[in-house]
């Protein structure tokens, strides 16, 4: 009986340490937050249809886009915030990089000015 109990205490354990390793191989998400001001909507327009294809090939997703914002504090937010979720930071950094986003970024060129951030989550 005792030899069960002990057995079962060390299935529990192994079950919860293998766990808790799985988490820690799991990569935490990673947000680019962009702010954007806008001097000409139609050219910026081009850019916005093609953006949101890379975004979806890196894994990416928007959390909010172009949405209302209020600055409580410090200097006002652009016209423009986005903010987009990838799986990961390197995720992140890769579509950013990547030759299909330069490409895009090129449409944005003249028509807005604009500060990409990536920052790791949770």
């Amino acid at each position: 009986m005792k030899m069960k109990m002990i057995g079962a205490a060390l299935l529990v354990v192994g079950i919860v340490i293998g766990r808790a390793s799985a988490a820690q191989d799991v990569p935490k998400k990673a947000y680019i937050i962009a702010q954007v001001d806008v001097s000409n909507p139609q050219q910026y327009g081009e850019y916005a249809k093609l953006s949101p294809g890379i975004i979806a090939k890196f894994g990416g997703r928007f959390l909010a886009r172009a949405g209302r914002t209020v600055t409580l504090e410090g200097t006002p937010a652009r016209s423009r915030v986005a903010i987009v979720e990838y799986p990961s930071f390197e995720r992140a950094q890769a579509f950013f990089s990547s030759a299909e986003y330069q490409q895009a970024k090129k449409l944005r060129e003249g028509a807005a000015n604009a500060q990409f951030i990536v920052v790791e989550g949770q």
